[in-house]
């Protein structure tokens, strides 16, 4: 695994010497690598020192690869602006979150976990596409750095007391605040509800290519680290579990109905995105399989989805230069297929089968029920306001009637399509064999 990590280093600077579709070919050698060579173990496979896999960080790794891939085919539009610093952006930001889902150590992951901000905050402050970018950036990463705070600190204290602190370390910790500080760095980052304000500015300004990495796997490090502590912080979350799973129900709830009222498409998918990781949160504190199998199943469905609208949205700003409903209506008689693909990601979106989704949140909804029954309300109403407000976004946008500004627009790439199409194939196959996760 090593070895493998120092030819990837190495074959950075050589990427930027040759063509553009050998670079994409790279990402396709990588992915292959890990999906043809990984021997496939519930246990750590592939052991050195310091870094390992488990399905947990196999599929996010092969998520991570699949995503940065994507961003290549949607950064086509951006190949004028600087292009080869983008090129760099992209690989150092693929490289610390693969070397972040295979650190075994705790400082380690910590590391790499904030070195992935740094890429993301210069791509969001250079590419983005107003003059906000520059308060939604730096917001952007004072949030992730002040909640990292503790629990770099904490790392380092429980680094001296036990001298190795690594995931499988066998101690169980029953400090309520030491738990607390530990997972307050990754409920930033899921985000959950009250400390989600950085990510609706955060993706209204960055270019759909950040978004699409932010969105698909920079909050899913949020689950992993949490997924990460459970071990460690078993009977603590046992205890205290009622206290995040009510915060984050309520929070779903609220976000999903302000999910109804927004206007700009953006923000729209990016609350969306927050009521959907309000369920990871939920189906990890319930401490059930079925919560955790959820919860890993909604992380690699919402990666996708997500990840695919935001692409969507970008494509309609880049030919309208508005991301606003009151703008966008009619699209339907200007470009079918292109709304074809849209209708195919908002069912997604609200768990619609065959899509991944669906599967993730009945595991939940199990979990959940298992847990307490008074949570059914909760997910009842969770699940219909986002389906409602995927059902608003849809409906707005694609029928009514149009203004003059469409007659001018194409009706899509087939670049844009392609893009689309693997967005939405992962999702669709994975259901056919659901056994490849257990």
């Amino acid at each position: 695994m090593l070895s493998m990590l120092f030819t990837m280093l190495i074959l950075i600077p050589l990427l930027n010497l040759i063509k553009f579709h050998l670079f994409i070919y790279w990402f396709y050698i990588v992915l292959n690598y890990f999906i043809w060579f990984f021997h496939f173990y519930d246990f750590f496979s592939m052991i050195s020192l310091n870094f390992g896999l488990d399905k947990y960080s196999f599929f996010l790794t092969v998520l991570s690869i699949w995503i940065s891939l994507l961003m290549m085919y949607s950064s086509f539009s951006l190949i004028n602006l600087n292009f080869n610093i983008l090129k760099l952006l992209v690989l150092m930001i693929f490289f610390f979150l693969i070397m972040c889902f295979f650190s075994l150590n705790f400082f380690y992951f910590y590391l790499f976990f904030e070195c992935s901000v740094m890429p993301l905050f210069i791509l969001i402050y250079g590419w983005g596409y107003q003059p906000e970018r520059v308060y939604s950036s730096l917001y952007f990463i004072f949030y992730t750095l002040f909640s990292s705070l503790p629990l770099f600190l904490l790392i380092l204290k429980f680094e001296y007391y036990l001298g190795y602190f690594y995931f499988g370390v066998n101690y169980s910790c029953l400090n309520f605040y030491f738990m607390f500080f530990f997972i307050f760095s990754f409920l930033v980052k899921l985000p959950m509800f009250f400390f989600h304000l950085w990510l609706p500015k955060a993706h209204v300004e960055a270019p759909s290519m950040g978004s699409m990495i932010l969105a698909g796997v920079m909050l899913k490090l949020g689950g992993y680290g949490l997924i990460r502590l459970i071990f460690f912080f078993n009977i603590m979350m046992m205890k205290y579990s009622y206290i995040f799973i009510s915060l984050s129900l309520v929070g779903c709830l609220y976000i999903s109905i302000f999910c109804l009222i927004q206007f700009d498409l953006k923000v729209l998918v990016a609350y969306s995105s927050v009521s959907h990781m309000g369920l990871v949160i939920c189906g990890i504190f319930s401490l059930t399989d079925f919560g955790l199998l959820g919860c890993f199943f909604l992380m690699i469905a919402h990666g996708l989805v997500s990840s695919g609208m935001f692409y969507l949205v970008g494509c309609l700003y880049d030919r309208v230069g508005s991301r606003s409903l009151f703008i966008i209506r009619g699209l339907l008689n200007f470009m079918p297929s292109f709304v074809m693909f849209f209708f195919f990601f908002c069912v997604s979106n609200m768990s619609c089968p065959p899509s991944l989704n669906l599967v993730s949140e009945i595991f939940i909804c199990f979990s959940l029920l298992s847990w307490d029954f008074l949570t059914f309300f909760f997910m009842f109403m969770i699940l219909f306001f986002t389906a409602c407000s995927m059902v608003t976004l849809f409906s707005f946008s694609c029928h009514g009637s149009s203004g003059n500004l469409f007659y001018f627009l194409d009706s899509g790439l087939v670049r844009e399509f392609y893009c689309f199409s693997l967005h939405l194939i992962p999702l669709y196959m994975f259901i056919l064999n659901l056994n490849f996760f257990f």
